[in-house]
């Protein structure tokens, strides 16, 4: 008998348990959809077993290069979120010293003066990333200043060491694309000469690691040139990263594409028969073994090359086909981390144990690029010449113009593109301009369709690598400011309180209304503003200087309107702007503020959160649970709002309405027929001109009576509250709209609110029709 091959089994577990042996019908192209599949298993590890309270310095940071790529790919929340816990934490800098005279960069080190070094540079590419999905200034003024200093500097020779062209480089067309200021691409090149005539070797076409190991300084076991394959790869993926970003006519760019398609080439001839490069590239000897941080950049570059036309397939897929095996069989272990990562070194040492269980941030980054391009490769998404169209038809027969979000399944969409899934399809409207999509958490297609009256439009989708676009409709929770979940559309923006604040006693249980004037997102720089006023106020009162603490209270606060908006709308213990609650008699029993929230979609066109409520007893119900989910489309002012209440054992009466203030006591409107209910309200401070917000609840369902319910005693200046109310039948979902206008912006009067009410209710039950052609 013969021997039993574990080694056999364990690879066939792995990729069975991975769904890679036995696809479904149906999932795209041969494999796509399980190495999509494979991405979540890992990136799901990771986060769910490592904290993004990590430094900012290469270590981590090379991580985040591979998970804003899965989040580019994929679209899933949780991995766009992770990078923004990680970016937060960092205060979105690298090094931290603001002493240039001591900024450094010739050695290595670890330290805040360390500025220039681009080890410390590296975070600046996913704060980039960030910022280009959510643009907020603050999140790029560091890079910004950083890398601004550096090219006015007279000196090239900052890129010593090979990381650093992985570091660095893309950073510096990251820079361009961020600026349009070309001085970061001529910097770049001017820096790569020097690098390259230091470390490329013309014979092996590869890279030494740095100056140190320069043949004949350092041999290997057989008395020939030593070269680190991790540091090869850095070099051949930041090439493909640079490639990427750079213009097509940039003067120089034929000398990277040229050191691209070399190094390709040493590359591929030095690959072990097993389909990894070792830590010494051609003389294995000196640390053997599988190695895959360098594998999976090598391996990302490669597809990257031939996906994007400047590598042929012919000759480079036994190459590729063999590292990826060795990735998904070897590499990838059955809990979803990726092993045989070599610690953190600089030269193949074979003293550094290296196993299953050699696990580092960088080493999940590469995988993770490597698996994104897989995908590309598998579904021939980047350049596909000969690609299928989809045709949609999006019909109006209503007499309104229409700018609605509308669904199509996605899965249908993947199909008849035979693709996987992921986001690797463009859309375009009629003129052929690039129509922004999103995928969401429930499977669907999210497209914008400006149709009008008794009229249809044209959108085709074709494979392809959509553009990032900007976020519209999105949201977040902001923990260090009382666990805030807040979120905001093109219109407004909206506030629900969370645990932090219940903990410290206040008592919000309502909705809170931004008001803006702008089509862009602002919550991010409202809350930076106002949060990072807090310890400059603090550091000002204590130092005595009450009148310059005032001043930069009225400069950075959101409560006073700087152009683009503000927060001037006192919520208390009341609905505040439109919340749900059960009824006992004539009294509201709210569930106060959320304890968990789990944000499902956030992008260009909807944000949707789940919320669930502490139980709360409701007669003889105890332990009676709500949960809300919240969803905002672009281009509307409501927000459409499901709620479920669990444990409840009987019929309730349920309402959403609006706190009245008494500000403006009677400024509100109840129309049964129609079903909502709406109210102008002065604002905090009338005397101060911030207008009006205008507000109201919509319930398309249709609704037992509209209320004015006083309240007992005034509340935070409320004095009762306008509500519709409906029946609630146990296991029901209970739907209803919320939302607000301001005078400042797009809702000239009440009038004109009413009538954007009316017809979005209208709206809501003649759907936009759409079909596939």
């Amino acid at each position: 008998m013969k021997h039993f091959d574990f080694k056999f089994l364990r690879v066939w577990m792995v990729l069975w348990c991975a769904g890679v042996l036995f696809p479904a019908a149906g999932q795209g192209s041969a494999g796509s959809a399980d190495v999509l599949r494979l991405i979540e298993k890992v990136n799901d590890y990771w986060q769910a077993n490592n904290s993004p309270k990590t430094r900012a310095f290469w270590d981590n940071a090379a991580y985040y290069t591979g998970n804003m790529e899965a989040y580019r790919l994929t679209g899933k929340v949780a991995y766009y979120e992770y990078s923004q816990q990680w970016c937060e934490h960092n205060r979105w800098r690298g090094a931290n010293s603001d002493d240039k005279r001591n900024w450094k960069y010739k050695t290595y080190g670890e330290g805040q003066d360390f500025v220039l070094f681009g080890d410390w540079q590296i975070c600046f590419q996913t704060y980039i990333d960030m910022y280009n999905l959510n643009p907020a200034d603050y999140k790029v003024a560091r890079a910004k200043e950083v890398m601004t200093y550096a090219c006015h500097l007279d000196e090239n020779k900052f890129w010593w060491w090979a990381d650093a062209l992985y570091m660095v480089m893309p950073l510096m067309t990251k820079m361009y694309k961020l600026t349009g200021d070309r001085m970061f691409l001529d910097r770049m090149y001017d820096n790569f000469l020097w690098s390259d005539s230091l470390m490329y070797d013309a014979e092996a076409q590869l890279y030494y690691r740095d100056a140190k190991y320069i043949y004949p300084k350092v041999k290997t076991a057989s008395g020939g040139k030593s070269f680190w394959a991790r540091g090869d790869g850095w070099v051949l993926a930041g090439l493909a990263k640079v490639l990427g970003d750079m213009p097509e006519d940039y003067e120089h760019r034929g000398f990277f594409l040229k050191r691209f398609r070399e190094l390709a080439q040493g590359v591929a001839r030095c690959q072990r028969p097993e389909g990894y490069w070792s830590r010494s590239m051609l003389c294995e000897e000196d640390a053997p073994g599988p190695e895959t941080s360098g594998t999976a950049f090598f391996a990302y570059g490669l597809m990257w090359g031939v996906n994007h036309g400047l590598l042929d397939k012919a000759e480079y897929a036994p190459v590729i086909e063999k590292a990826w095996n060795y990735l998904v069989s070897t590499a990838l272990q059955p809990n979803g981390s990726i092993g045989y990562v070599q610690p953190i070194g600089e030269k193949p040492d074979p003293t550094r144990k290296v196993d299953a269980r050699s696990q580092a941030p960088f080493g999940t980054g590469a995988w993770l690029l490597a698996a994104c391009e897989r995908v590309r490769y598998l579904d021939g998404s980047v350049e596909d010449k000969n690609s299928l169209s989809i045709k949609v038809e999006v019909r109006n027969t209503t007499k309104d113009n229409r700018n609605d979000v509308v669904e199509l399944e996605a899965k249908t969409i993947f199909e008849k593109l035979g693709i996987g899934g992921g986001r690797q399809f463009v859309v375009y409207d009629g003129d052929r301009a690039e129509v922004p999509y999103q995928l969401t958490h429930d499977g669907k297609l999210l497209l914008q369709a400006f149709v009008r009256p008794a009229s249809s439009t044209e959108l085709t989708i074709v494979k392809g690598l959509p553009a990032d676009y900007r976020f519209t409709s999105w949201g977040r929770v902001y923990a260090s400011r009382e666990d805030d979940l807040a979120w905001e559309n093109d219109r407004n923006g909206w506030r629900a309180y969370g645990p932090a604040i219940q903990k410290s006693g206040q008592r919000i249980y309502g909705f809170d209304v931004f008001n803006k004037n702008v089509p862009y997102p602002m919550l991010e720089t409202f809350y930076h503003s106002e949060l990072t006023s807090y310890g400059l106020q603090d550091k000002l009162r204590k130092a005595g200087r009450g009148g310059e603490c005032a001043a930069l209270h009225r400069t950075l606060t959101y409560h006073r309107d700087h152009g683009y908006g503000m927060d001037a709308y006192t919520v208390g213990p009341t609905m505040g702007a439109g919340v749900p609650a059960l009824m006992e008699g004539k009294a509201f029993v709210y569930p106060l503020c959320y304890k968990e929230v789990e944000i499902l979609d956030m992008g260009p066109l909807r944000f949707s959160a789940r919320m669930v409520f502490a139980p709360v007893q409701i007669g003889q119900d105890k332990d009676v649970v709500e949960t809300r989910v919240i969803t905002l489309d672009k281009g509307t002012h409501l927000n459409k709002c499901e709620v479920t209440y669990a444990n409840l054992s009987e019929a309730r009466k349920v309402a959403a309405g609006i706190a009245v203030h008494k500000s403006m006591p009677d400024a509100y409107v109840m129309n049964k027929k129609l079903g909502y209910v709406a109210y102008a309200d002065a604002m905090d401070h009338p005397e101060a001109m911030n207008g009006l917000i205008y507000i109201a609840c919509l319930f398309p369902e249709g609704l037992k009576s509209v209320e004015y319910v006083p309240m007992a005693k005034e509340e935070a200046g409320a004095v009762g509250h306008v509500v519709g109310v409906s029946n609630y039948e146990p296991g029901d979902t209970f739907t209803c709209y919320f939302g607000s206008a301001w005078s400042k912006y797009d809702m000239p009067d009440m009038a004109v609110w009413q009538e954007n009410v009316e017809r979005y209710g209208r709206q809501l039950k003649t759907p936009l029709a759409v079909t596939l052609k």
